[in-house]
């Protein structure tokens, strides 16, 4: 009679994708590390021009 592969319990219990049952404990593919999108320089706003007092407002 063949020995029972103690680790077969093992993997059962711990392994995420019943598919992937081959003798090595939880080999589920590695997730995809997203890389960082580079960090474009914001857009400059432009200030709002100063408020001029027109010439009449001065002369009185």
């Amino acid at each position: 009679m063949e020995k029972d592969n103690y680790l077969k319990n093992a993997e059962l219990s711990t392994e995420q994708n019943y598919n992937m049952i081959d003798g090595i404990p939880n080999n589920a593919p590695l997730p995809v590390v997203q890389a960082m999108p580079e960090e474009r320089p914001k857009d400059r706003v432009k200030e709002p021009p100063a408020k001029r007092r027109s010439r009449e407002r001065e002369e009185r």
